[in-house]
């Protein structure tokens, strides 16, 4: 037995050494991103600042999409410094990106034909595979509900435009709920989306058929159980299955924010995982009740 130890400690000892160099670089980067986050107040940054940020946090997205192997992606998670470090860069990105959302949210609504605005931004060609993706590798739905949907609901936007499909959009956030409204109404599709202020149990008072929970949702267990009695009712009242999908952060996009975890969605049996490809951020995680 101490030999089989020893052996395979030893293998373990030389497979770190093997991707000690990279796990060094990448931790460097980390630890320079986080000195240029830790002291800053991301809900009081000004328009001036804003490119500053973009640039900071293009070092995190660059981390995020890096393309390396389960073993690589294992010891960066696992690395004590890297791991230290992680409440405060997953805060820092939900933050980053909330305030990123409202600036984008309050430019197109400055602008005379917001799709041609909306479609200019650089990142718009990643929201639109993912809906492409989502739609291509799920049930087709008369009306999607999203949980979470932000003050610029461009999942709903796209899902309309592209698809045709009804959508509802909650949020808890009343600011974010009343921008969400007036970006809907400036895209001139108020009667194909509707925005409710709220947490995951609104659902109960409308009629849909697809539920999206948002990569930043939380928190998670709770959204789930509540989905999960929603559901259960649902399909005792009409028979219709209920198609359930949530946005997630696997492999090195970690970085970026929590993944979900299985205990997270007791109840719900995974039906499919498509992993992200584009460049896109989010794994597309499908469910069904149990």
């Amino acid at each position: 037995m101490n030999s089989l130890l020893n052996v395979e400690g030893s293998s373990l000892s030389a497979l770190f050494q093997e991707y000690e160099p990279q796990l060094f670089n990448i931790r460097s980067h980390i630890l320079h991103f986080y000195d240029n986050i830790k002291d800053r107040d991301l809900s009081t940054i000004a328009e001036s600042n804003l490119e500053e940020l973009y640039a900071i946090f293009s070092e995190l997205d660059e981390l995020g999409h890096l393309d390396v192997d389960s073993t690589m992606c294992e010891f960066v998670l696992q690395d004590p410094a890297i791991r230290a470090l992680l409440p405060a860069v997953h805060s820092s990105y939900s933050s980053f990106f909330s305030l990123h959302e409202i600036r984008l949210a309050q430019k197109i609504l400055d602008y005379e034909n917001p799709w041609k605005m909306l479609e200019s931004f650089p990142l718009y060609p990643r929201y639109e595979n993912l809906i492409n993706v989502h739609f291509q590798n799920s049930s087709r739905a008369k009306v999607l509900a999203f949980i979470g949907c932000g003050p610029l609901p461009i999942t709903l936007l796209l899902f309309s435009k592209l698809y045709g499909i009804r959508c509802v959009g909650i949020d808890r956030d009343p600011e974010a709920v009343a921008l969400a409204k007036s970006c809907v109404k400036h895209f001139g599709l108020e009667k194909e989306i509707s925005i409710f202020a709220g947490d995951e149990n609104v659902l109960s008072e409308f009629e849909w058929d697809s539920v999206l929970v948002a990569a930043l949702a939380e928190p998670k267990p709770r959204i789930f159980q509540n989905l999960h009695t929603i559901i259960k009712k649902k399909k005792s009242d009409n028979g219709k299955p209920i198609s359930v999908c949530y946005r997630n952060y696997t492999g090195m996009r970690q970085l970026f924010y929590w993944p979900v975890l299985p205990e997270h969605t007791r109840g719900f049996r995974k039906i499919n995982e498509i992993r992200p490809s584009c460049g896109v951020n989010n794994t597309l995680v499908f469910l069904e009740c149990e």
